[in-house]
């Protein structure tokens, strides 16, 4: 018999809505942690709750296996989902989050006895909180913490800054914790460095996501007028609403929605902006323009789940932002960039954050799966029906035109080596 050490790992990754193309922070995350991690020896197997946001085509050509379900098998079949699980030989289940985590990951669990993994991409009550979420709700977020703190057997941390609150809040002893941050796949994102002739400042992404919303809005008001009239453009970039576009976009303040290459405008921008007031995780956005040396202007609180600050500008008073902008000189800017590349390079690229990730799922091989018979009994009495990042999608109109196949009923579909079987 093979010791934990020397056995390959077998992963199962569960992806609700969107996943591939990957155009928001826990999207990419999903798409290019479980092909680094295929690439780095764990058999990776996802799981997709398929709403026609994703593209099968593109998910084909990804080197893991992917099971396709549809929503209400996804959600209330347990036991065909078990007996994947079974028939794959995972020794360990992923979700994000607390909802996924509740409404599925606790049940399967215990009916499989694999281990179980949350990979929190912030603290809940902590965003809930800065976005004014109201007493009642936060009560009901701070007892689903505390309830999937005791059910979960390891918790994955993107930030070592959010790991204090998830031993405070969640109840989850730091030897169950592990902080392995989001990477950049450094063969995609080209290094360009900042284009001084384009004057182009960059902004990048979801802008469903309420703090992105939101920080577009501070941009508008509080930088833009003066860097307008020193001759710079401004660029949105990412998922938006209609109603933010309509009511912001000019000549020189454009959005373009979703782009299929970031490359593309990352060599038009000279310089990159991140105004977050919410400090929870660790964003994307920052790391893909450092990648990119793109030379990024933010404030603390964006910056707090990220430790290499030396890379960045930080300031917390907006109206600071037009001066420090134009005071910038070549030679800073060029630093900069050639700085924040190097330290992607180092510390996170995909293949690094894999190699990672890999030694945390090794350690918690060598523990033994909680007892989570009374856990599953009592996860009903939450009354959750989907997560609430996938209401507030819903509400806002995200994906209202994206439709892929497979089109009507469905039992499943399962995509390997290049291919995509649907089963109806």
């Amino acid at each position: 018999m093979k010791k934990a050490k020397d056995k390959k790992i077998k992963l199962g990754i569960f992806v609700e809505g969107d996943f591939i193309p990957s155009y928001d922070g826990a999207s990419n995350r999903f798409h290019y942690l479980s092909r680094y991690l295929q690439w780095a020896g764990v058999e990776v197997v996802v799981f997709h709750g398929f709403r026609g946001w994703s593209d099968l085509e593109l998910i084909k050509k990804e080197p893991f296996k992917t099971y396709v379900l549809p929503i209400e098998r996804y959600y209330k079949d347990s036991s065909f989902l078990a007996s994947l699980v079974k028939k794959e030989k995972l020794d360990i289940i992923q979700f994000n989050d607390l909802e996924p985590v509740l409404l599925q990951g606790i049940r399967l669990a215990h009916m499989t006895g694999v281990h179980l993994v949350a990979e929190m991409h912030f603290v809940v009550g902590n965003l809930a909180k800065a976005l004014g979420t109201s007493a009642q709700k936060l009560s009901k977020i701070a007892k689903l913490e505390k309830f999937i703190g005791r059910a979960v057997d390891h918790v994955i941390a993107l930030s070592s800054d959010d790991e204090p609150d998830f031993i405070k809040k969640m109840g989850v002893p730091s030897k169950n914790i592990s902080v392995v941050p989001s990477g950049v796949d450094l063969r995609e994102i080209k290094f360009w460095g900042p284009n001084f002739k384009a004057k182009t400042i960059l902004f990048l992404g979801n802008l469903y996501f309420e703090p992105n919303g939101e920080a577009v809005k501070t941009i508008h008001r509080d930088i833009y007028p003066e860097l307008k009239k020193a001759g710079f453009k401004f660029l949105i970039v990412g998922d938006c609403p209609k109603k933010l576009r309509d009511k912001y976009q000019d000549r020189t303040f454009r959005f373009t929605g979703t782009v299929d290459d970031l490359n593309q405008v990352f060599k038009e921008s000279t310089l990159a902006l991140a105004p977050i007031i919410e400090s929870t995780g660790l964003r994307i956005k920052t790391l893909n323009y450092l990648a990119a040396g793109i030379p990024v202007v933010t404030t603390s609180a964006s910056a707090a789940g990220f430790p290499h600050k030396d890379c960045l500008l930080v300031e917390d008073d907006f109206q600071k932002y037009p001066a420090l902008i134009l005071k910038l000189t070549k030679r800073e800017l060029l630093r900069l960039a050639k700085r924040g590349r190097e330290t992607m390079e180092s510390k996170f690229d995909w293949k690094i954050i894999a190699e990672r990730t890999k030694t945390t799922y090794k350690k918690i091989l060598h523990t033994r799966p909680k007892d989570k018979a009374k856990s599953a009994e009592l996860t009903a009495s939450f009354n959750l029906k989907e997560p609430v990042w996938l209401e507030e999608a819903k509400k806002k109109g995200r994906f209202s035109n994206c439709h892929h196949p497979p089109h009507g009923d469905f039992s499943y579909g399962v995509i390997r080596h290049g291919r995509v079987n649907i089963v109806r």
